[in-house]
């Protein structure tokens, strides 16, 4: 009867322990947004993984959502996809940004972006801007992004992800018209689920 309930408590210990790491993993990966009192619409700069980022586009916010994955990092060749995905006006909307000469095999590798400064100008950068349907390549004026603080997040002194926060803005074309994105910001985790090499 002992090696029973002994047994029935290592179980039960052990479905709990999953069940908490679950939890916790799964709180890594919600967004937390705290609207930004100085620039409305738009959340707070932080470097805690809030999984948040925004912008204008001209006027419009453009921010991460609950409801939508706000990030995704791939990996091709020897450039470097950052894809921000969320809404404006309502809309799904999609920017990325492509930098050339930056290729990290797992998302750990991310921390060699620390305190970078990519000028979007630069040969190898790139950007478009995906609004429904409609993806346009954009022809960048001037522009930035700027990983001001890439850390690695460990849960239970295992790694779990790699965060990214910082700062983005350009100036560009668009419907014909010169168009400022400004303002951008972003606190965002990568991990096994969002990070793609191929």
């Amino acid at each position: 009867m002992k090696q029973t309930s002994y047994l029935l408590v290592i179980l039960l210990f052990s479905l709990l322990t999953t069940s908490c790491m679950k939890d916790e993993e799964f709180m890594l990966t919600e967004s937390i947004f705290i609207e930004d009192p100085y620039y409305p619409g738009l959340p707070i700069y932080s470097e805690w993984g809030y999984n948040t980022f925004g912008a204008y586009i001209d006027r419009t916010p453009f921010v991460s959502t609950s409801s939508e994955l706000p990030v995704k990092i791939y990996v091709n060749s020897d450039t470097l996809h950052f894809i921000l995905r969320g809404k404006m006006n309502g809309q799904v909307a999609v920017l990325t940004f492509s930098i050339k000469g930056y290729a990290p095999t797992d998302y750990f590798g991310l921390t060699a972006l620390d305190s970078t400064l990519i000028n979007l100008k630069d040969p190898g950068r790139s950007a478009t801007l995906k609004t429904g349907n409609i993806t346009t390549q954009l022809n960048i004026i001037e522009g930035e992004i700027f990983f001001q603080r890439v850390q690695r997040l460990y849960l239970d002194e295992e790694p779990t992800r790699t965060i990214l926060s910082g700062y983005f803005q350009l100036k560009t074309f668009l419907d014909g018209e010169p168009t400022a994105i400004s303002n951008g910001r972003f606190d965002l985790g990568v991990g096994y689920g969002n990070f793609f090499n191929f």
